[in-house]
């Protein structure tokens, strides 16, 4: 027993020394040209994220042409239980996974924790890509973005009366007629271009109109198309696809507003112990270019920050102005802007 005691003792003060160090070691190129060298040893990466579908096909069929060499594992997680776990067992020094899209309310936590690589320089690897898939820290790559508008019910809703901005979501015309979900993400989106006073005065409108509140996005959008209601305010275009994925035919359509928010979606990062974490900085970095974000557009993610990407023509197309309070404020103070919209609309909390 007092053998077992010390061992653990040993291996504890090794897992301290680890993180302090930083080393695990890890081997990582100094430059790209060593990155790609070392990632060609190492052969495969593994990732924790969402994806299923087509994205998986496009991905591995892209990324294979980039870096033939190079292939990838998905580890499908979702939820930010998942991501929770992944951070508890690397605390504990158990890596499965060599890149993980981690939640924007976890990712202070993971920085704390001490568990990823980093920094890294991501722009001097990948120049002609834009710094705002770049986390200012350079521990994250984002490489999916969530733009937020309005879905209707064609055959309910007449040309006339589709709603083409926010305040057309206050019409008395809605009263009772219209979904809103209880996250308040797409306002949350807005608050940094709106500010306090309009986003919360918006709010309070938007709840006296007397929506139908709802904790499913998905299901609604179901329910919007099959006509239970006759539009719904705020909901991702990502969801939209969804249910044209699976039925084309369906009863949607999606309003993209002039002012639209938008929100990181997939958050990527090294983790300290990968076993290919040379790899991994490719994948994320490949990800991240016009390639990769026609993969992401498959779900409607696709970054409004890469030129040429299906959401940075939207903007050009639609001239709606992309609403982003930048990396600071996916955090704590959006977290504070959801607190103040879910008060304004009379709830105790927001919903997760």
């Amino acid at each position: 027993m007092k053998n077992h005691s010390k061992w653990v003792a040993v291996w504890a003060v090794t897992l301290i020394v680890a993180f302090a160090s930083g080393a695990w070691g890890q081997k990582i190129g100094k430059n790209l040209e060593e990155i790609v060298q070392l990632a060609n040893k190492e052969g495969k990466v593994k990732i924790a994220t969402s994806w299923e579908g087509r994205i998986i096909k496009e991905v591995t069929k892209g990324f294979s042409k980039k870096y033939p060499k190079l292939s990838f594992d998905l580890n499908r997680v979702s939820g930010l239980d998942s991501r929770e776990r992944i951070l508890n067992e690397a605390m504990a020094g158990l890596v499965e996974d060599d890149l993980v899209n981690v939640s924007g309310e976890l990712r202070t936590q993971y920085i704390k924790a001490g568990i990823m690589v980093g920094t890294i320089e991501w722009l001097k690897l990948f120049p002609d890509l834009d710094k705002f898939n770049f986390s200012p820290d350079r521990y994250f790559v984002a490489t999916g973005f969530s733009r937020y508008g309005i879905v209707y019910n064609p055959k309910l809703v007449t040309a006339a009366r589709v709603p083409k901005k926010w305040e057309d979501c206050l019409d008395p015309q809605w009263k009772g007629k219209f979904a809103v979900y209880t996250r308040p993400r797409t306002f949350t989106g807005l608050y940094p271009g709106w500010g306090k006073e309009k986003s919360i005065d918006f709010a309070t409108k938007l709840k006296n109109n007397q929506p139908v509140w709802t904790s499913d996005q998905t299901g609604t959008a179901v329910q919007i198309a099959a006509g239970e209601y006759q539009m719904g305010c705020g909901f991702p275009y990502h969801t939209f696809l969804n249910v044209l994925r699976r039925d084309p035919k369906a009863d949607l359509k999606f309003v993209v507003p002039p002012d639209l928010p938008i929100h990181i979606g997939e958050a990527l990062a090294v983790m300290k112990g990968a076993k290919s974490p040379n790899a991994a900085i490719l994948l994320a970095g490949y990800l991240a270019t016009p390639e990769g974000q026609d993969a992401y557009e498959l779900y409607g993610r696709s970054s409004p920050f890469t030129k040429g990407s299906a959401s940075w023509k939207v903007l050009q197309e639609t001239k709606a102005k992309a609403i982003w309070g930048g990396w600071d404020f996916e955090g704590a103070q959006e977290a504070n802007a959801a607190k103040e919209i879910i008060q304004a609309w009379g709830f105790p909390k927001a919903g997760k």
